[in-house]
């Protein structure tokens, strides 16, 4: 028997894994639950799972009661905790805060407000990289959907450029 013969599982702890990604910031995170369960032969496993495509990160000791899992559970998520006991969502935000920086009256990329109605369309706040203003893209966008849960938008927020005294779309090529 082993922990892939466990039907029923129980979430005792949480901690957050970051990775590398294609963000605005670079790094990817993930709430990771941590598990335990009982085989039919009483034998208590730990496992993870999470919404990233992450695998089973813990290892496939068998525990003699369920107390000795959840020691072990809670053990394994403080020390694989990358973030620092918040939440998968605080730490992206920081991250995308720290690329982002201040805004800069002068800056080359801007957030602009793209909208249907076109009437309210323009340039927000100004930044002097493409990296800071993708980052402040993608803050604005997520406070918009989290502001409109459920709600199908036709607004958003995007990069543009400056060239010629025009703001231009920034091309993802």
């Amino acid at each position: 028997m082993s922990k892939t013969d466990v039907g029923d599982w129980e979430t005792v702890a949480n901690y957050v894994a970051t990775f590398p990604d294609d963000s605005p910031s670079g790094e990817g995170a993930t709430d990771v639950a941590v598990l335990v369960g009982r085989d039919e032969d009483g034998r208590w496993y730990v496992r993870t799972t999470d919404d990233a495509g992450g695998g089973d990160d813990a290892p496939d000791t068998a525990f003699s009661s369920r107390s000795a899992a959840i020691r072990a559970a809670e053990w394994f998520a403080d020390a694989a905790d990358e973030g620092g006991g918040e939440t998968a969502e605080v730490v992206l935000r920081r991250a995308l805060e720290a690329e982002r920086g201040a805004p800069s009256e002068g800056g080359e990329f801007c957030v602009w407000w793209a909208s249907a109605i076109r009437e309210d369309e323009g340039p927000r706040e100004r930044y002097p990289s493409l990296a800071a203003a993708e980052a402040a893209v993608e803050l604005a966008n997520r406070e918009l959907a989290s502001s409109t849960p459920g709600s199908t938008l036709l607004c958003a927020f995007e990069v543009r450029r400056l060239e010629g005294g025009e703001w231009v779309e920034v091309s993802n090529e």
